[in-house]
């Protein structure tokens, strides 16, 4: 389902007509030359909460104004330079025993216990991205977590929240950097351990699950490598363990990977034509191996394939920044985007700076093109709306499930994300979370607005708020009609005054209909 089919489906709510960005051709003009505002691509609220939409869990409108006064350049090094530093999670360093030797009451008990854990990690990290500023890191972590995926649960197996929490930390502090750098972390992280059996990786029974993906899924996507290279990096990979439990041996201290040397082959290999070589006894210590080894694995993955890297992964950026649909990213500017990134040193924050600040990225065609994920939906919710609640349980029935993504290939995203089940779900959701706003938050809400007083300005306000294109005049007059319910323009000014809770309802009448419109599913 594209766009327009999208809102061919639900076309109509509330007798509203829309008339799509998707009946503008794909950009083909467009490219990674910065972006000049023009009378066809203003700098204004609609653009400047299209950055914001992309960045961001969604804009407030605060932020719209704060990078309207910036030109769109400065906006994008606020945003890529600004960084998020939340306090750990109540959970962080909360220990147990493992399973083993247990009773069935005692394990049922103690992954209670891992589940709530988890929920409280969920909770945090919803909180986190709900209150985050002018940062991207919030949302380049999120896109790094659905690529570098870990699973709390899956068949049976469990994940600890304190190892995620510190993935999630990692993928933080990292995602802009490089990321020839981030795959070398991500291939000790213990949550990734754990989550593809490295932990269980043993000299003469090589497991071979994160060897497959870190070049299928991670680094280059597939057909640029062979079963003997899988077979060859995991043989690399073996003797590196993690301390999940605090029952468990943990040489490095409990969560902390360390190197076990009778577990590790010590054998030459052969990986993508580079030899690795043997080691002896002397040689085979936790900081040779990482240094001479798992090193040297991981950067002849850029060395020897840097092309295939840079294409890879810039499209995966594209695709999460820019558009989605697998048949609509533009070849030309995602290998514009491969070229800066291997120019760099596989540097992430130069080729996201130069697409934010792109023509391409502010053309019209990629504005309101894509479906809002259910974490920028509900989350979304909370930053738009000014409320304060926990929406980390609400995401799931959407389909996304915070550190629980489906598969190792993390959320398929674009289409999977509406559906006929879910779009119902998420149209009550936001009636709900409409309906919780009382008349003091609601006045609140209109009266962030400098031209609250005004019923047109008003709206028009509300809307570049709340939906990513500008409004046609029949929405216009239609939402206008919601606000003032048969009084005159000009009397909206002396129902602020004088009746506070009719001109609180008439609102939440205007964001009942603003929520129901398809668009309001884009971003």
């Amino acid at each position: 389902m594209d766009r327009r089919s999208f809102l061919t489906l639900f076309n109509g709510s509330q007798g509203t007509e829309y008339v799509p960005a998707s009946s503008l051709p794909r950009p083909e003009s467009t490219g990674l030359e910065a972006y000049v505002p023009s009378a066809n691509a203003p700098w204004d609220a609609i653009r400047a909460g299209h950055l914001l939409r992309r960045t961001t869990m969604l804009p407030r409108w605060a932020d719209i104004g704060t990078v309207l006064a910036m030109s769109p350049s400065a906006a994008v090094d606020v945003l890529l330079n600004t960084s998020s530093v939340p306090a750990e999670p109540s959970m962080a360093n909360h220990d147990t025993s493992s399973e083993a030797g247990l009773n069935n009451t005692l394990i049922a008990q103690l992954q209670a216990t891992w589940a709530q854990d988890a929920a409280t990690l969920r909770k945090w990290w919803s909180a986190t991205m709900r209150d985050s500023g002018l940062s991207i890191v919030e949302k380049l972590t999120m896109f790094w977590s659905g690529h570098f995926t870990s699973e709390f649960l899956a068949s049976g197996s469990y994940v600890l929240a304190t190892l995620l929490y510190r993935q999630n930390k990692m993928l933080r502090e990292n995602g802009l950097k490089n990321f020839q750098d981030l795959t070398f972390y991500v291939t000790l992280d213990g949550a990734m351990l754990v989550y593809l059996g490295g932990n269980l990786n043993t000299k003469g029974a090589p497991n071979e699950n994160y060897a497959r993906e870190v070049m299928e899924l991670f680094t280059m996507g597939l057909g640029w490598y062979t079963e003997g290279d899988i077979h060859n990096a995991a043989r690399v990979l073996t003797g590196w363990k993690v301390g999940q439990y605090n029952n468990e041996l943990a040489l490095n201290g409990i969560f902390n990977p360390y190197f076990w040397p009778a577990d590790h082959d010590t054998e030459n290999k052969q990986f993508l034509g580079v030899t690795i070589p043997a080691r002896d006894a002397t040689t085979n210590t936790e900081f040779l191996v990482k240094k001479d080894e798992i090193r040297l694995l991981t950067d002849t993955i850029f060395q020897v394939r840097p092309q295939a890297v840079a294409k890879f992964i810039c499209t995966k950026l594209y695709k999460f920044f820019v558009y989605s649909n697998p048949a609509g990213t533009d070849d030309a500017v995602i290998s514009a985007m491969s070229d800066l990134f291997i120019q760099n040193n596989f540097e992430i924050k130069p080729v996201l700076s130069a697409l934010l600040k792109s023509a391409h990225f502010f053309d019209n065609a990629n504005i309101g093109a894509q479906i809002k994920t259910p974490a920028e939906f509900v989350i979304g919710l909370e930053r738009q709306l000014a409320l304060i609640t926990d929406v980390s349980t609400s995401m799931s029935p959407l389909g996304q499930l915070l550190f629980d993504p489906p598969n190792v290939s993390g959320w398929p995203g674009y289409h999977d994300w509406i559906t006929t089940n879910t779009f119902p779900v998420r149209s009550d959701l936001a009636t709900s979370v409409v309906a919780s706003m009382d008349d003091t938050s609601t006045m609140a809400f209109i009266q962030q607005f400098a031209n609250y007083k005004d019923p047109n300005g008003l709206i028009d306000s509300v809307a570049a708020l709340l939906l990513p294109r500008p409004l046609s005049k029949d929405r216009k007059d239609a939402l206008v009609g919601k606000l003032l319910a048969g009084a005159m323009p000009n009397e909206w000014s002396s129902i602020l005054l004088t009746s506070t809770a009719t001109a609180a309802r008439n609102m939440r009448d205007v964001l009942n209909t603003i929520t129901d419109l398809p668009d309001f599913q884009l971003c």
